[in-house]
């Protein structure tokens, strides 16, 4: 038998792979992972959440503070004018509506201290005026279309008021002669029908109403924009809390981490990153919180008087007008009742002081109120928020407002006082009649009565003027403390990824 191989060994392969309990597929199957736990990959981790953490915080923050900027921009630049317009236009109605009468009043009579042209210059003066705040009011409003859609009507009402006014002075020049107070019947009924226009029959509707709603709208904008505002701003300092604490924990964990599992002391560019994370969270915070602060200084404390005291401003150059219709229809006790009563009310709108049930104990409740005010207890008046002077008493708030605001109110008591003696004037001869009508419309001499209503009024700009101010200073201020944290957010994200990084690249380094 030859020695050659002719055949391959019958070998058991299956048995060899067998008995070694491994096969190929199995090596395949099996190739070994590193541990996902390992310290590189944990610091891998961190920074990327680190990271993801400070973009969403920067994108949500810089959102939210926009937002409420943007919000406080609105009542600044939108609302705040619009109210401004509408009050003062209510103002310049009332008061046209008075230097019309006085005009109507004085007739063509010389002997009077201030001629008629004097009056209807004045009531010239307010129907420009009025003009510039309509279109004022059209520019503050534009783009809220029912608040537009109000004073297109306003303003229809206003160029028929006009109209009607022109017409009355027109009559009165003709047939009106030269005895003060001396307005023939036409004349007045005339004026009646201005007065419906301004008013409405039954003295609750007509251009007063409109341009009072339209007003209205104006004060619900500026409190819904405020509201709003000021949630707006809750919300973004809660934001900077969460996501401040979320990044600062996480920081110091994540170093704490670092100094057990490396043996080693604090890392710097980690401790640089929260810093910055603390900046996000304290300075985020208290800067929003100053914002607020800003905000509730210009529309709690300084608009809401303004509104107030623009409110009683208006209100008494509807008293005035209403003194000197009571002397227009001295001699028709139906309309000078109806007079007396407008007059009663509105004086109550502007301060409620309780006891008066009528004029003359309205006016010695208001004298004996006026008495017992100092600077100091003005907040202790039994007049209500409901009321302009009450408003304000509850809300003084700048240097120097305690006291403008109780000369404010002085002149208001002297003013009655006067309207009180005026009232107490004979009226049924025309030398009583004419020095009565000298007395109403007579704004040089002191101790008349229009004298002390433009001393009044005066005295009424002043507290509204200083709260202006107030207002003015502290809304742009609100603005850029919030402004600035439309974008910090983005930059102090950026800083903490940039330190984070930074300080565990080198611990990275060492597993290479």
């Amino acid at each position: 038998m030859s020695g050659t191989l002719t055949q391959a060994p019958n070998r058991s392969t299956a048995h060899r792979a067998a008995t070694n309990g491994t096969s190929f597929s199995d090596h395949l199957t099996h190739i070994p992972h590193a541990p996902r736990g390992t310290t590189p990959n944990i610091l891998r981790a961190a920074v990327a959440a680190a990271g993801v953490l400070a973009v969403i915080a920067a994108v949500v923050l810089t959102s939210a503070a926009s937002g409420a900027r943007d919000q406080i921009s609105t009542v600044g630049s939108t609302d705040a004018p619009s109210v401004r317009a509408t009050d003062d236009f209510l103002f310049r109605l009332q008061d046209m509506d008075a230097q019309l009468v006085n005009a109507l009043l004085v007739n063509g009579d010389t002997q009077v201290h201030v001629p008629r042209a004097a009056s209807e210059a004045l009531y010239d003066t307010d129907r420009r005026t009025a003009d510039l705040d309509l279109e004022n009011a059209t520019v503050a409003l534009a783009g809220d279309q029912s608040a537009l859609d109000q004073l297109h009507t306003v303003s229809d009402d206003y160029g028929q008021y006009q109209a009607q006014a022109a017409r009355t002075l027109a009559d009165d020049e003709r047939l009106g002669g030269s005895a003060a107070g001396a307005a023939p019947a036409a004349v007045f009924t005339d004026y009646q029908n201005g007065h419906d226009l301004l008013f409405g029959t039954d003295d609750k509707g007509g251009l007063m109403k409109a341009a009072t709603d339209l007003e209205k709208s104006s004060r619900n904008a500026i409190d819904s924009s405020a509201s709003s505002a000021n949630g707006s701003l809750v919300t973004v300092i809660v934001e900077f809390l969460v996501f401040g604490v979320l990044l600062v924990g996480g920081l110091i964990v994540l170093q704490v981490y670092v100094v057990r599992r490396f043996k080693r002391r604090v890392n710097p560019a980690l401790a640089g990153a929260t810093v910055a994370a603390l900046v996000l969270l304290i300075g985020g915070a208290a800067g929003t919180a100053v914002a607020a602060g800003d905000f509730h200084t210009a529309k709690s404390d300084a608009f809401d008087s303004v509104l107030a005291l623009s409110e009683a401003n208006a209100t008494s150059a509807g008293i005035n007008a209403d003194e000197s219709r009571w002397l227009l229809a001295h001699d028709t006790p139906a309309q000078r009742g109806e007079y007396e009563q407008s007059f009663f009310q509105a004086e109550n709108a502007i301060a409620d002081v309780p006891g008066g049930t009528d004029i003359p104990t309205y006016a010695g409740t208001v004298y004996q109120e006026q008495k017992a005010r100092t600077v100091d207890d003005l907040s202790q008046t039994p007049m209500t928020r409901n009321s302009s002077f009450g408003e304000e008493f509850h809300n003084i708030t700048f240097p120097g407002e305690a006291e403008a605001a109780l000369n404010a109110f002085s002149a208001y008591n002297t003013y009655l006082q006067d309207d009180a003696h005026l009232r107490s004037m004979p009226l049924d001869t025309p030398a009583g009649l004419e020095a009565a009508i000298d007395f109403d419309t007579n704004a040089t001499t002191i101790g008349s009565s229009d004298q002390a209503f433009n001393a009044y009024s005066q005295a009424l700009g002043d507290v509204i003027t200083l709260n202006e101010a107030q207002f003015e200073s502290s809304m742009p201020a609100a603005e850029s403390g919030i402004g600035a944290w439309t974008w910090l957010p983005y930059v102090l994200a950026v800083l903490l990824i940039g330190l984070t990084v930074l300080g565990l690249r080198p611990r990275l380094n060492e597993y290479r």
